[in-house]
């Protein structure tokens, strides 16, 4: 689903062969157009002028390797569109507003604007979920010798401090798209997003400027508290690739003595993090790094924002309280946006989708745009094209830069990648397999065989893909395993 900002509700989109595409229309925010006017004020010096009126969300698809090109223009008419409406929650028709144009329903009370349930009508996976937002006071110190900072996360011992119990909120129902609209405090404004095609929900949030009036660093998080049985039990990612088994308060290899019942607690995330209990999985994915933790069961916790006032004298010499400026005078502290995605499955089942949501997460489609007359691109300029055959995709579990799989019955076996269909058109000559990076031949490199003493574990090997046959060059790959080829044409 393609967002994109327009001042007009009166607008067609086509496709690159002529097709009327079906568009929906979310008016633009406050928080949004507000943001939009501060930060182009501090970077670039100028007012942005006026604010567009409206997001356009539209479905588009392109071949792998390849592009599309689509047309939004002006309606004749009345023209061919769905224009999503709004519904405020006053007065309330019942107890609760469900949203969801797909499988996936996330249920909301309308006395607190919570979120209180979400259901999957075609898995049966149905998990009773609140999410709120907390911030944990940072350390000055004072206590303990340390206190909070870029370095290091030391809360102050304090519970952490919900931001809100009760949330106004805007409910969006549309074609393709169902929003909710959360104010928490006059910094922290969220948008959920359902879509009718995924079975996710995508939660878009801004935070920011953090106040510190009080004299109190604060570190924000968001928690989803699941009705799950976890048992201490949770897994984040080990750079983006395997998930790691976690347990509170617990270390496999050696004793711990727990000093820091959150922040020994805490792990980095580059994908995602996610718990299980008997019967389903709750998963949660990120689109930056982040920390991350389940400090109680059936719960999971994101760090998404801090500000503090002290130095953690780990180096930098000054305390993480960054600012920007509009001028000389008005000063604030920065404001983020980003995005984080919510899945719930059967047990077992989570990690397909974590993997193939990743990769979407991880590498986006890459959006251009111009102003041209439809009719005159059309006649100048190739509308799609894929550098890949167009009968042929890679498997759902490759991606061209690394292979993510390993928990898959299905998808943790060998895989094969036609080198000959990936570049259609061209003649291959050579194909010579390289380390890594790409700096020596595979061939000439030095392994070195590592004897471990007391390693009776009987595992078996890795699976692992053969040399590449010069004449079918298929090149093969096992789950988790990344190879690098030099190929001349």
């Amino acid at each position: 689903m393609t967002p994109v900002t327009v001042n007009d509700a009166n607008l067609v989109v086509h496709d690159s062969t002529g097709n009327v595409i079906n568009a929906q229309y979310v008016e633009l925010d406050n928080v949004t157009s507000n943001l939009r006017d501060f930060y182009t004020k501090a970077y670039l010096g100028i007012s942005p002028g006026k604010a567009p009126k409206y997001w356009i969300l539209f479905q588009v698809s392109l071949p792998p390797l390849g592009w599309n090109t689509y047309f939004v223009s002006k309606a004749s008419g009345k023209g061919k569109r769905r224009k999503s409406y709004v519904t405020n929650v006053d007065p309330p028709q019942n107890d609760t507003i469900e949203i969801g144009p797909g499988n996936l329903k996330l249920s909301f009370s309308v006395a607190s604007g919570q979120l209180k349930r979400m259901f999957n009508s075609k898995t049966g996976v149905d998990i009773p979920v609140q999410q709120s937002y907390l911030w944990y006071g940072s350390s000055t110190g004072d206590t303990d010798d340390q206190s909070s900072g870029a370095y290091i996360f030391r809360p102050n011992g304090a519970p952490p401090t919900l931001v809100s119990r009760s949330v106004p909120i805007k409910v969006v129902h549309g074609s393709l798209v169902d929003e909710v609209h959360q104010q928490f405090d006059s910094w922290i404004y969220q948008v959920i997003r359902l879509y009718r095609d995924k079975e996710h929900a995508e939660v878009e949030f801004t935070i920011g400027p953090i106040p510190t009036d009080d004299g109190v660093g604060k570190e924000v998080i968001t928690r989803m508290a699941a009705n799950m049985v976890t048992e201490k039990v949770f897994y984040t990612d080990s750079n983006g690739r395997d998930f790691l088994k976690r347990v509170r308060d617990y270390r496999e290899d050696w004793s711990l003595q727990v000093n820091q019942l959150v922040a020994g607690n805490y792990y980095p995330l580059n994908l995602g993090i996610f718990t299980t209990d008997n019967k389903s999985e709750f998963s949660v994915l990120v689109d930056r790094a982040v920390g991350g933790a389940s400090i109680n069961d059936g719960q999971v916790e994101i760090m998404l924002h801090r500000r503090m006032l002290f130095d953690d004298n780990r180096g930098v010499g000054e305390p993480l309280d960054e600012t920007v400026c509009v001028g000389e005078t008005s000063c604030e502290g920065l404001t983020i946006r980003g995005n984080y995605y919510i899945g719930i499955d059967q047990l077992g089942a989570g990690s397909r989708w974590r993997r193939t949501t990743g990769q979407e997460v991880y590498s986006p489609l890459l959006l251009a745009f111009t102003h041209e007359k439809q009719d005159d691109w059309t006649a100048t300029h190739l509308l799609k094209a894929a550098a890949m055959d167009p009968n042929y995709t890679l498997p759902p579990n490759v991606a061209l830069v690394t292979l993510q799989a390993g928990e898959d019955a299905e998808y943790s076996t060998l895989a094969k990648v036609e080198l000959k269909k990936v570049f259609a058109g061209k003649t291959i000559k050579e194909v010579k397999e390289m380390s890594l990076s790409a700096n020596q031949e595979k061939s000439q490199m030095k392994k070195m065989t590592w004897k471990v003493e007391g390693d009776n574990s009987g595992e078996p090997e890795a699976i692992r893909g053969g040399p590449v046959n010069d004449s079918d060059l298929v090149v093969e790959l096992g789950p988790m395993e990344i190879r690098t080829f030099l190929l001349y044409f």
